[in-house]
């Protein structure tokens, strides 16, 4: 067993060089706006403007992997702050009705992301499921999955290092179908 064990270890560790040449980690600070499909709304309740803002700022960690000289597996996790639509109800009144809160939208994805050939660098276009948690203060938070797709640009500095690009629509399966439009940049770190 020991023989097997190392044996594994040592083939890992020797095919270290290959797989260093086709990943990549890269950080990603932007904007968000948010789109709610319409709901009920109690009186004295007012929903809040979902405009494009930097101050609903995203922040978003991915690594990715080539599969492919042009098709890469990609994982991304982040968060969202921004307004979070939450569901109640009013005694006495069949019908859900919904507020909204400060909060914040946490979210797992693994995203097939594939990539152009550009004469500066490249462009992608990707698509994945992933996992959002909604989270607002002096309320219940959510977990449900959803979908995301978008679109990249990648900018070489050298080979290593290189500002990436992107804007990305999450679609979220919570409470009235809220959906999440990020647009950032950031760099992107070969290795």
């Amino acid at each position: 067993m020991k023989r097997t064990c190392l044996a594994i270890a040592l083939t890992l560790f020797g095919a270290l060089p290959v797989l260093a040449q086709s990943n990549e980690f890269g950080v990603i600070v932007g904007g968000s706006r948010r789109f709610v499909d319409g709901a009920p709304q109690a009186t004295g309740e007012e929903f809040d403007d979902s405009n494009f803002s930097f101050g609903n700022n995203a922040v978003d960690l991915y690594w990715a992997m080539r599969l492919d000289d042009d098709t890469f597996l990609k994982f991304k996790g982040g968060r969202i702050q921004t307004s979070v639509p939450v569901a109640y109800e009013i005694p006495g009144i069949d019908e859900t009705f919904r507020r909204d809160r400060d909060g914040e939208v946490q979210h797992a994805e693994m995203n097939v992301e594939y990539r152009f050939s550009e004469p500066y660098g490249s462009t992608g276009l990707f698509a994945g499921i992933g996992m959002y948690r909604q989270t607002a203060d002096g309320e219940e938070s959510s977990t449900n999955w959803g979908f995301n797709a978008g679109v990249n640009a990648d900018f070489p500095l050298s080979r290593r290092y290189g500002i990436v690009l992107e804007g990305t629509y999450h679609w979220n399966r919570a409470d009235f179908q809220p959906r999440y439009l990020t647009l950032g940049g950031g760099l992107r770190v070969s290795f």
